[in-house]
């Protein structure tokens, strides 16, 4: 071989070297490229699902949070439902307690058995000042009182009232008209100046106070 050929031949031999050389720094380059990008892929994948799971655990959180004062807001929108409707039931209640009560004050033979009861356990003794009737407005007028009992028609409250004043075992108990047309009688101990009311308001005062805990029993019971 001569001196041309061979220099030839080494020139080459050095090209095929340096080119699979430079190919494998190439590959290896390569793969160190895919290896970092794989490595960079998952440490973002990880930060994802790290940054997902911190995101979806705060969502639970509000979540629970909300949750918790809806229930809230939903239990006290419950209550104050239930307790304005048990205050506007009672308050109905009342009221139709009230004009039962107004309606029977307001029946002639009712209002003439209650004066009889007030009369026979009205009765003054001697050490007793007056008592006095005061019958409401609406049933009886003064001028009726003052009256003669045969002027005034029978069946009337005021001839009821006249006759039952003129009997000598009421000496002492008097009977008067109301300044109002309220249902219901007054009795007015004259010399202590105390009054004790039997009309519609304190009557139905009085029975709410035993009804309205049977009442309440009641509505809880069906609640």
């Amino acid at each position: 071989m001569s001196t041309q050929e061979s220099q030839s031949s080494g020139v080459e031999q050095l090209i095929d070297r340096l080119r699979e050389e430079g190919v494998e720094k190439g590959q290896e380059a390569a793969e160190g490229l895919v290896e970092a990008a794989r490595q960079k892929a998952v440490q973002i994948l990880d930060d994802a699902r790290e940054e997902a799971d911190g995101i979806l655990s705060q969502a639970r959180a509000e979540a629970e949070v909300t949750k918790n004062a809806g229930e809230q807001a939903l239990c006290l929108a419950a209550r104050d439902a239930v307790l304005s409707l048990r205050e506007s039931v009672g308050k109905d209640f009342e009221s139709k307690v009230r004009r039962l009560v107004s309606h029977t004050l307001g029946d002639q033979k009712f209002l003439e058995k209650l004066i009889l009861a007030v009369a026979s356990r009205a009765i003054p003794d001697e050490t007793e000042g007056q008592v006095e009737v005061l019958l409401p407005g609406h049933l009886v007028t003064v001028e009726e009182l003052q009256a003669n009992p045969e002027e005034l028609k029978e069946g009337t409250l005021s001839h009821f009232v006249l006759g039952l004043a003129a009997d000598v075992l009421r000496e002492g108990l008097s009977f008067d008209v109301a300044g109002d047309d309220t249902p219901g009688l007054r009795v007015r101990l004259v010399q202590d100046d105390v009054e004790i009311e039997l009309t519609d308001q304190t009557i139905t005062a009085l029975l709410m106070r035993h009804l309205v805990p049977r009442f309440r029993a009641i509505m809880e019971r069906e609640a």
